[in-house]
């Protein structure tokens, strides 16, 4: 048998969020800072005469219907549009919580279409795949380029930004579930929108200059989740306590993550008696030539 095509699905972290506001078509205006990390699921694709997709580790999207599957949408619509008649065995081994903030849906669906678009040695010119990744969700986008990015409008636009040094750190998904939609009725999109003027300018210029980014890391979110959620707020202190230079909610959550100085004291974290409903993730972040080269490897 052959051997099949294994892609790494990376997750992210938010290292700035801002919410501007309601737009007229009823998403949000954003502007964010994304940066890939090395906590990853896995797509093994195997060449087959039709579509096919089976999850391993989560038994959510085990029972879900393919069609609301991010996995099964991107091959499907990939096929449809640039391979007709074209097939693949998609197996998706799952270790990024669902509904953390970390990105693990878009990621899988970003890695279907970078996997089997090497599979099928379709050869697509890259505006084909961002805008079939733009269909698919908000962050899907993101993850066709990797590394740091600036990310506005829904943050589908996607501008890349010089890569971060390589930082350690720890992420902790509490075990609750924080909705989207909730984390976003529940902002005062006056109050941030006066916090926020320049923020993210002064943030990416922070950023450019490699000069103590850490200390002005951002989340509108945290207003809100934090103190509708105590499993959140723990989480967060406990990476405070146990030495994290920095930390703070992924995206609208649950997950929080934190840097530390140096593995050691990461890895000394991680292995801190926590509850046992939490799961606790040693991880780095990666640059955009780390993401694309350990993508295949």
């Amino acid at each position: 048998m052959t051997a099949p095509l294994r892609v790494r699905s990376y997750a992210k972290i938010n290292l700035a969020l801002e919410v501007l506001g309601r737009r007229a078509d009823g998403f949000h205006e954003i502007r964010t800072v994304l940066q890939t990390i090395d906590l990853a699921d896995e797509l093994e694709l195997h060449p087959a005469n039709e579509l096919k997709l089976r999850t391993v580790g989560s038994a959510d999207l085990e029972s879900l219907p393919h069609e609301k599957n991010l996995v099964w949408r991107a091959a499907s619509q990939l096929a449809e549009r640039h391979a007709p008649g074209r097939g693949a065995q998609v197996v998706l081994h799952k270790r990024i919580p669902l509904g953390a903030g970390l990105g693990g849906g878009s990621s899988n669906a970003a890695a279907a279409l970078l996997g089997l678009s090497r599979l099928w040695a379709l050869q697509l010119p890259a505006e084909d795949l961002r805008l079939l990744a733009a269909g698919l969700g908000s962050d899907v986008p993101f993850f066709l380029e990797g590394g740091t990015a600036l990310g506005v409008g829904r943050g589908e636009e996607i501008y890349p930004l010089p890569d971060v040094d390589a930082a350690r750190m720890i992420v902790v998904f509490p075990g609750v579930a924080v909705s989207t939609a909730e984390a976003y009725q529940a902002l005062d999109l006056e109050l941030t929108s006066q916090r926020n003027a320049n923020r993210i300018q002064r943030f990416c210029s922070r950023l450019a200059s490699h000069s103590g980014f850490l200390t002005e890391i951002f989340n509108d979110f945290e207003s809100t989740v934090l103190p509708a959620h105590a499993a959140v707020r723990d989480a967060k202190s406990f990476l405070e306590r146990s030495g994290a230079t920095a930390a703070l909610l992924c995206g609208s959550g649950s997950s929080v993550f934190g840097f530390f100085p140096e593995e050691e004291s990461a890895l000394a974290a991680s292995r801190t008696a926590v509850p046992d409903s939490w799961r606790v993730f040693p991880a780095k972040t990666l640059s955009r030539t780390e993401y694309f080269h350990r993508m295949f490897e």
